[in-house]
């Protein structure tokens, strides 16, 4: 695999480089090397081509032994170590996967028998990742090297400066964490990661480089780097993937890293990257211009040209776990889309959050939008009540440091949107639900108001 020969190629030419760091255990390239090797002992008993999963807590100890489970020619599958004892059973069985590694380092036998063989040499898969989901069993789909490679190119092209360090705090099992630091030890970078997300500790990371750098993550972990005062200097490239970011955060960011590139990704952990929107470029409602190598079709336009959204790249992933292996086919992403004469796009909502208020077409995530034009929100999420009348009506679910009047949102949306998009009722929410990728869990936000919140 390229990975492997790069990080041996930088074992020989950079060894005293610090290859990995996180909450300050690091390991240059010449000692990730040798841990590589080490931990490739217990691992080269089994037979090459089966899958091994990986439940480590320990950030460096999951990176490496990923690594060693590769190198002998085995899957790793990358776990989180948030889920409880029962979903790893529960995934283990669905899934047949028959190995297993914690963080004591024994090859674990399960009993299972993986139902697909596989030709690693021929597939070239880096791993099988699961999409953080917000109902049900976390889907586990495959991701081989030469789509992420693909992607690296994407995103080297967006880097107009030297960068040597890469810092992602998230965890590994999310997929743009994995993703970063398989970038920075792919292209000889440093690599900075936390095992627990803190914002100060991130902060202070950030600082110590004393250089500028590259941060991967989600919008919530950036907004909670804002709170305070500091302000850090120096060109750096702010990767942001999730949801979009609100005008009255992206003013915050600019405070606090004045000379800071921020480039927004959309994308999904099985199509990669879709689209960008470079240094806020793009139309305030926009998710950006397409990739290069990104296609895309819009299936069932209505009257608007919004249509569900499929695309294609060389970017994409390798198919879902029980459903085999994917090759060139168009991914359905389950968002209705559309796309202006001057090429950005513009997402309008998930296909299964749409309501239809009075006949006609409301998308939530338009809605929201409208909202965060306020500034008065921290966070919002807009969801649907069965009406009697007109269907559905629109329910705001929000986050703010005070109560929001009803009477004042509803004159300043009116100027925005269409009379029949703005919600009808509001309900101040201490906390909201997320997924493990930092993005609202709408589902579960959902019953919580069919269980209570639609009870005040």
């Amino acid at each position: 695999m390229q990975l492997l020969n790069k990080i041996a190629e930088y074992a020989e030419q950079q060894g005293s480089q610090i290859a990995l760091d996180f909450d300050g255990k690091q390991l240059t390239y010449a000692q990730l090397q040798a841990e590589i090797n080490r931990a490739r002992q217990p691992i080269s008993k089994l037979e090459s081509n089966n899958i091994v999963a990986l439940t480590m807590q320990q950030p460096l100890l999951l990176i490496v032994n990923y690594l060693a489970v590769l190198s002998e020619g085995n899957i790793p599958c990358v776990c989180d170590f948030r889920w409880t004892n029962k979903q790893c059973k529960e995934i283990l069985a669905h899934y047949q996967i028959p190995y297993v590694m914690d963080d004591k380092l024994t090859v674990i036998t399960t009993g299972y028998s993986q139902p697909d063989t596989y030709d690693n040499t021929e597939l070239q898969l880096l791993h099988i990742g699961f999409t953080s989901g917000t109902t049900g069993l976390p889907k586990a789909y495959y991701r081989d090297e030469p789509s992420w490679i693909n992607s690296y190119v994407e995103n080297e092209k967006l880097l107009t400066t030297t960068i040597s360090t890469i810092l992602a705090p998230g965890p590994l099992s999310h997929s743009l964490s994995l993703y970063a630091c398989i970038y920075a030890l792919y292209s000889g970078r440093t690599f900075i990661g936390q095992q627990t997300f803190s914002a100060a500790l991130f902060i202070d990371q950030i600082t110590a480089v004393q250089q500028q750098v590259a941060l991967f993550l989600v919008p919530t972990m950036l907004i909670a780097c804002l709170t305070g005062h500091q302000q850090l200097n120096g060109q750096h490239f702010i990767f942001s993937s999730g949801d979009k970011l609100a005008p009255h955060i992206r003013e915050k960011v600019s405070l606090m890293f004045p000379q800071a590139i921020v480039v927004e990704f959309f994308g999904t952990s099985e199509a990669s990257f879709i689209s960008y929107n470079y240094n806020n470029q793009a139309p305030t409602n926009s998710v950006g211009k397409l990739f290069d190598n990104v296609f895309v079709r819009f299936d069932n336009q209505d009257h608007d040209q919004i249509g569900t959204l499929n695309i294609n790249s060389n970017m994409v992933f390798s198919g879902y776990v029980d459903q085999g292996f994917q090759q060139d086919e168009w991914i359905r992403t389950g968002d209705f889309a559309s796309m202006d004469d001057a090429g950005y796009l513009y997402l309008h909502g998930r296909e299964h959050d749409r309501l239809i208020i009075g006949g006609r077409n409301v998308y939530p995530s338009e809605v929201e939008e409208a909202i965060k034009g306020t500034g008065w929100f921290d966070e919002v999420l807009v969801i649907g009540q069965a009406h009697p009348k007109f269907g559905e009506i629109a329910i705001l679910l929000y986050k703010a440091p005070t109560s929001i009047d009803y009477i004042d949102l509803k004159c300043y949306l009116s100027q925005q949107i269409p009379r029949y998009q703005i919600p009808s009722k509001l309900i101040r929410v201490e906390q909201f639900e997320y997924t493990a990728s930092g993005k609202i869990a709408r589902h579960k936000m959902k019953q919580w108001y069919r269980e209570s919140g639609d009870k005040e």
